[in-house]
């Protein structure tokens, strides 16, 4: 009897193991806005900052959720382009400043919100290729996020994704005319996105 009550529990320990752990792949789409980057210290420009612009950023990402915690690879690119602003004036050149982003986060579960939804929240750090004028700026930086993520239909679920980042400042000090001070550059982001359990 004992011999096979242990296979029994075995069996289930195996069996149980896959449902522990699932992969899921994702889309996110997602409005960005930075600020910081630069600042006028001497107040004689109308246009007192020069920082990356705001722009919609689009991610693919690979993660695997255990009960409480997990991990995720996620893959961004937006075209933010290069903006100044001041006083009433918001001024954005799109034809450079492409940003290709790779994140490696981690994840735990806070709550269950309604029958099966959950928020997270997430931490990782962050490598940014910005491209300005041709010249590729590497960075890396600390990201945070809260998500809220919810069944739709079988395998397939939504998130709503609320995140902010800080790095070093995207210009190099040659970028910038002396009486410009470069500073930490931040972003928060507002985003919709799905998930596809594996």
């Amino acid at each position: 009897m004992r011999p096979l009550l242990a296979a029994v529990l075995l069996l289930s320990c195996g069996a149980a193991r896959p449902l522990a752990a699932q992969w899921n792949l994702g889309i996110d789409l997602a409005a960005t806005r930075y600020g910081g980057s630069t600042h006028d210290t001497s107040n004689s420009h109308v246009a007192s900052q020069g920082r990356p612009g705001d722009a919609t950023a689009i991610s693919l990402r690979l993660g695997r959720n255990w009960r409480r915690h997990g991990v995720a690879l996620r893959f961004s690119y937006a075209k933010p382009g290069f903006a100044v602003t001041g006083q009433n004036i918001n001024l954005t050149d799109k034809t450079t400043g492409d940003l290709i982003e790779i994140s490696t986060l981690v994840n735990t579960r806070v709550r269950g919100i309604g029958p099966s939804g959950a928020a997270w929240i997430e931490l990782g750090p962050a490598l940014h290729l910005w491209n300005f004028d041709g010249d590729a700026r590497a960075r890396v930086s600390a990201q945070g996020a809260a998500v809220y993520e919810w069944p739709i239909t079988g395998r397939l679920g939504g998130a709503v994704r609320l995140e902010g980042l800080l790095s070093p400042c995207w210009f190099d000090a040659g970028d910038v005319p002396p009486e410009f001070e470069r500073r930490v550059t931040w972003r928060y982001s507002v985003g919709l996105g799905l998930r596809y359990r594996l």
